[in-house]
């Protein structure tokens, strides 16, 4: 999601000077109070991490058309949030009876939010979820008297207020656990209207190639999508024309239709199914190596119109879809 600044067309300076002023226009009709200045080079994700809230919550607080189209120096509303997200770094000294005393928790609640599993034992410079007494119920806990998820078997969709902390104490699940199955990584934020999945599903593995080398790309596994649905993949961000690489060897068809536009699937030899959507051109098929160009990235399909990307998904052995953040992270950064 890049910041865009001064030059290129007049039309996309145009489209940059309104979503300047629908920015002002929602400070003006807020009663918000707290509020931020877009520093260049940031990304509407990076300003929800910092404060605790979602991209889907500042779009709506601040009217913007396109979350991609933020600008440097404009102003922005930040939503309130229900509960907001509290980390402590383990400093020399400390240990986990001194920092639930200072935040007015207990050794077994940050216990279970943390998975640690010998409470006399933390680690100096590692990070801590803060929860309230009675937020874990123990980091052996099960699940026995959770409430059902709502929506779709295995998932949680995330509602205001709600923590990482909270929804794994929830389902009898180590929070550490939800993260890696999520591929959430510290400080552990959670995006209102996110699906997770509550584990059990399997791992992305891990990719020979990268699928779309130099691409900005970030965790937007589980984001909402119209219809109800949810994202199951991660978008990777690239100049239209990119090629496109197999992320392994295996065999390849190409399908063209109405939502994922110009799409590859790769069966690789492991059986893991992969899928990349909206290519501007198709490229190899049938027998592919890792590294070969299968295809360029683009717009295609319901993408029309939005910056090129190539929507990427991850099936191991063929089965549901797996956050592929780990595995596209590791090869790609």
């Amino acid at each position: 999601m890049p910041i865009f600044t001064a030059g290129g067309s007049d039309g996309a300076l145009s489209r940059l000077a309104a979503v300047a002023a629908v920015a002002v226009l929602g400070i003006a009709g807020s009663a918000h109070s707290d509020r931020h200045t877009v520093r260049p080079g940031e990304t509407l994700s990076d300003i929800a991490r910092e404060y605790g809230s979602s991209i889907t919550d500042l779009v709506s607080a601040n009217g913007l058309d396109d979350a991609d189209l933020i600008v440097a120096g404009a102003t922005l509303v930040i939503p309130a949030v229900g509960a907001a997200l509290r980390t402590h770094t383990v400093a020399a000294g400390e240990n986990l009876a001194s920092i639930a005393a200072r935040y007015g928790s207990t050794v077994p609640a940050l216990a279970s939010a943390n998975g640690i599993i010998d409470p006399n034992r933390v680690r100096i410079g590692q990070h801590l979820i803060i929860t309230a007494p009675g937020a874990g119920g123990g980091a052996g806990a099960t699940a026995s008297g959770a409430v059902a998820p709502s929506g779709t078997a295995g998932t949680h969709k995330v509602t205001a207020g709600e923590t990482l902390a909270s929804i794994a104490s929830r389902y009898g699940v180590p929070v550490a656990d939800l993260a890696a199955a999520n591929g959430i990584v510290e400080p552990f934020t959670v995006y209102n209207g996110t699906r997770l999945a509550l584990g059990g599903g399997g791992s992305a593995g891990t990719l020979a190639r990268c699928p779309v080398e130099g691409a900005s790309f970030f965790n937007d596994w589980g984001f909402p999508r119209s219809g109800g649905r949810y994202h199951e993949g991660n978008d990777l961000f690239a100049p239209r024309g990119t090629p496109v690489l197999a992320p392994a060897a295996g065999s390849l068809s190409q399908v063209t239709g109405l939502i994922g536009g110009r799409q590859f699937r790769l069966t690789a030899d492991d059986g893991t199914l992969y899928l990349g959507s909206h290519l501007d051109a198709f490229g190899a098929r049938g027998r592919v190596g890792a590294g070969d160009i299968v295809g360029y990235v683009g717009d295609s399909g319901n993408a029309r119109g939005s910056r090129p990307h190539v929507h990427f998904e991850v099936h191991p052995d063929g089965g549901a879809a797996v956050n592929p953040y780990p595995a596209v992270v590791t090869a790609c950064r």
